[in-house]
């Protein structure tokens, strides 16, 4: 089978049935037989069709009378995405190839069709009128590629030339980083390891344990299978740093799988005292389970439990509790542009905002007086973010923000005015967009 066609049926997946991106790729590139280069010009197709998805049904509407039918439209998209995007890629071979592959799928009439097409966008691509600043959410929609509920979230809390650079920003290609695991390796032994492997690094932006290292298959890789790092962005792993763990203590994840957090947590604590996660599915906590074994991390107990109600067995004791919630996941489109693909209406997103809020209320109930309560997500906008935060405080009188200024590196510090809580973005500090806010139990 050949990149393209496999670059189809990973779409048709994740597009059409609603796969998970990760695990169509897994299972569809799990053959020995695919070569490197193929799965990453594989990759390449499918991450940039779905990230540009919407800039390339808009170009396609001028060249298209009629609405194709969902599998000529995969194949159109995939098309005129090598042609745009995909300079390596000679005209010709974007077409002819893309055809071949729609002969497999389509009828022949609908090959004609798709090859019709895609040369027509070749002739006669001044036809191509893209929509001006004067409908400002359409440009932004078509010029950036991104669905309506995410614009009007930007342009509610965000004046418009901030947007724009936001919505640009989350496009950019993302640096992956690695958090090295100090329970087995300090940072300054791994680096001069890397030296003399000669794999090229640099260090993280922020945190002394995250290095951006090139590999090409992490997961195959000695350094990876030895419990030696861990995939995790600096953003993510600033969390567990402004829960600041001390050792000894007992800290609550509630939402803790895949586990990236919780194994973060117990490095810091130095496997000492007792990390305690939850999640709501058991196949979940056994990736944390199977990362804890790889790292070396043995302070770790896992629970299935929704965390939306009380876990009465763990009331008032904890001395820290992390509350990292599900969300929309706006702040790493970069690294899942799938994300793209979901439309939430404002019901859906009423009921994720009150299910995070229930967490965040649940999770309270476990802090000990003189305790932390931290609440993260993965996404920006006030509505999931500093909106539930001053809610909670509203109604939590015995709860008030903590000062996390001690908590952050020195080249990444928040103004006063916003002490208890910070938003990383890549437009600002060029990783992931995280909402990180620290409570305090009073009484």
């Amino acid at each position: 089978m050949n990149a393209r066609e496999l670059a189809y049926r990973i779409l048709y997946d994740v597009v059409v049935k609603k796969a998970y991106i990760n695990i169509s790729f897994a299972k569809h590139l799990r053959n020995d037989e695919v070569k490197e280069v193929d799965a990453a010009f594989v990759k390449e197709l499918v991450y940039g069709v779905i990230e540009r998805k919407y800039t390339l049904d808009f170009i396609l509407s001028f060249f298209i009378k009629k609405s194709a039918d969902t599998k000529a439209l995969l194949l159109l998209e995939m098309g005129l995405y090598q042609l745009l995007y995909m300079d390596k890629v000679p005209d010709y071979a974007a077409i002819n190839e893309t055809v071949e592959i729609a002969k497999k799928f389509l009828s022949k009439k609908g090959a004609s069709f798709l090859n019709a097409v895609l040369r027509s966008y070749l002739r006669e691509k001044e036809k191509v009128k893209f929509p001006d600043k004067q409908n400002f959410p359409y440009y932004l929609k078509v010029t950036y590629s991104y669905p309506d509920w995410i614009i009007e979230r930007f342009l509610k809390n965000f004046d418009a030339d901030k947007a724009e650079k936001l919505l640009a920003s989350l496009n950019e290609k993302p640096e992956i980083s690695y958090r090295v695991n100090t329970l087995k390796i300090s940072a300054e032994e791994l680096q001069e390891k890397l030296k003399r492997e000669d794999i090229s690094y640099k260090k993280g932006y922020y945190l002394e344990e995250a290095l951006y290292i090139d590999l090409k298959n992490p997961e195959s890789h000695p350094i990876y299978k030895d419990g030696l790092i861990h995939p995790q962005d600096e953003a993510s792993m600033l969390v567990s740093r402004i829960l600041s763990p001390q050792k000894g203590e007992r800290i609550l994840d509630v939402c803790a799988a895949p586990g990236g957090k919780t194994t973060h947590i117990s490095q810091i604590m130095e496997n000492t005292g007792e990390v305690v996660a939850f999640d709501l599915h058991p196949h979940r906590l056994k990736l944390i389970e199977e990362n804890c074994r790889r790292l070396g991390v043995t302070n770790v107990k896992t629970e299935v439990f929704d965390a939306t109600f009380v876990n009465e067995s763990y009331l008032e004791k904890a001395d820290r509790v992390l509350a990292d919630v599900p969300c929309t996941g706006i702040g790493i489109i970069r690294k899942k542009p799938d994300i793209k693909l979901k439309s939430y209406d404002k019901e859906e997103l009423r009921g994720l905002i009150e299910r995070q809020y229930r967490i965040l209320k649940s999770s309270s109930l476990y802090v000990k007086k003189g305790g932390v309560l931290v609440y993260s997500t993965c996404t920006i906008g006030r509505e999931e973010n500093q909106e539930v935060i001053e809610r909670f405080l509203k109604e939590h009188k015995n709860f008030e923000p903590a000062d996390i200024s001690e908590d952050l590196p020195l080249n990444l510090k928040v103004k006063t005015s916003d002490l208890g809580y910070i938003q990383t973005t890549p437009l600002e500090h060029k990783i992931d967009g995280f909402f990180i806010a620290k409570l305090k139990r009073i009484y």
